[in-house]
């Protein structure tokens, strides 16, 4: 009998929960924004609205957007039901049908009235959306909307929406100036550095005061199938204020497929839907391909409008672009001529590197992996040397003593050859 009636309590409890599909997204969980969405101080009454209640609201106000788009990709229009009723409902269908659904970020919503019954919302929504306009056209603005949602059947569905104003954003500034920083780039290896604790990016924050860099690059995949970003905003907000209380900055370096409108959507929802992080000193794309201008230029324009004066740069040259990996300098490990490589002859090369570009920008190799500056537990590695002691030139002795541990191998061969060719002569 008690069997029985924990199977019963464990059906009853996988039947309230939430479908995955209503609560997960590429972007992340939507319930908590996804970085998207932000809520201002309350406005309204005379209910209190309660934080589940607003984490409904926020999912029925951004998967709207995308049950949309699902709409308009494959004619289906029945989902539309469960996030429109009434005058919205007409407005999401024809939408759908015209195939232009907007693409939206940076939302701040500000809760205008909230009914005694605890069953309808006034609310004001301000975002910044991408919409086609044209053949070939991108449209970018920032909108102002006044907003009615009800709670029917357990769902929240927007009745009327009115748009107050929709402003073009402004043209972007011109490309540049390239931001100057000596950086060290958090490695692949380290993902993901969301699950990080404020412990170990004090003591990698502090390394990189330490090695005489005032720059740590942190890797970003938003690629579709890439894992959930939805705590990037958070920890990346926690980090920059860490980050600005050693004078460090932060290096956003951002994998994407492509230039895309999903692409620039999975970036604003990285960056938050907030102020600017702390020490965020700028956002570098690695994008798959070579984007065009005219793209590069309209999301620098995105980005300023939030932002003001934010870097976006490329790892390819690109005069659209305000800076380009390609026009930094990074350590490169030369490994001739056997593919040997042995630590006095790195640390050699690296020094070299470092007096070699004594004020311009470099990029002098990751914390942590395979030639890290930095052990798994945090301390520094040998190579650290070349960054903790700069004043000290690269020196002959461990050059020398470098190619000898290289070179090793090579002797080996060569004495044993001799050894071979001696026997063979005696016979």
């Amino acid at each position: 009998m008690p069997r029985f009636r924990l199977l019963l309590l464990a059906l009853c409890l996988s039947a309230c929960a939430a479908p995955p599909a209503d609560t997960q997204t590429p972007a992340g969980a939507l319930r908590g924004g996804a970085g998207l969405l932000a809520w201002a101080l309350d406005r309204g009454g005379p209910r209190v609205m309660a934080p589940s209640t607003r984490e409904e609201l926020t999912d029925s106000l951004l998967r709207g957007e995308r049950e949309q788009a699902f709409a308009a990709q494959t004619g289906q229009t029945a989902g539309l039901r469960d996030l429109f009723a009434e005058a919205a409902l007409a407005d999401a269908q024809a939408v759908a049908a015209h195939g232009a659904p907007p693409v939206s970020w940076g939302h701040r919503v500000t809760l205008h009235f909230f009914a005694p019954d605890g069953a309808t919302v006034s609310l004001t929504d301000r975002f910044w959306y991408l919409i086609p306009d044209g053949p070939g056209a991108l449209r970018v603005a920032a909108r102002e909307q006044d907003q009615v949602l009800q709670l029917d059947d357990g769902n929240w569905r927007t009745h009327h929406w009115r748009v107050v104003r929709d402003d073009a954003l402004p043209p972007p500034a011109p490309p540049g100036p390239a931001p100057l920083f000596r950086a060290a780039r958090l490695s692949a290896a380290a993902r993901p550095w969301t699950d990080r604790s404020a412990d170990r990016w004090r003591r990698d924050l502090r390394a990189v005061r330490e090695l005489g860099l005032d720059t740590l690059i942190l890797p970003l995949d938003l690629r579709p199938g890439a894992p959930e970003t939805a705590l990037t905003p958070a920890v990346l907000a926690r980090v920059g204020e860490q980050a600005r209380a050693l004078n460090v900055a932060l290096l956003l370096e951002v994998t994407v497929e492509g230039l895309s409108p999903r692409a620039l959507r999975a970036l604003h929802g990285a960056l938050g839907a907030g102020a600017r992080p702390p020490a965020l000193a700028g956002v570098l794309l690695r994008p798959e391909g070579r984007p065009a201008g005219p793209t590069v230029t309209l999301w620098r324009q995105t980005i300023q409008a939030r932002f003001g004066p934010l870097p976006l740069g490329l790892v390819t040259a690109s005069p659209a672009a305000d800076f380009s990996l390609a026009g930094v300098a990074s350590v490169q490990a030369r490994r001739w001529p056997l593919g040997l490589l042995h630590g006095p002859r790195r640390t050699w090369q690296l020094r070299a590197f470092v007096r070699a570009h004594p004020q311009g920008s470099l990029v002098a190799g990751h914390l942590y992996g395979a030639g890290g500056l930095l052990t798994p537990d945090g301390s520094f590695t040998p190579l650290a040397r070349a960054l903790t002691r700069p004043a000290e030139r690269p020196g002959g002795v461990a050059f020398v003593w470098g190619w000898a541990l290289d070179l090793w191998p090579l002797l080996l061969v060569v004495v044993g050859g001799w050894w071979v060719c001696r026997a063979r002569s005696r016979r």
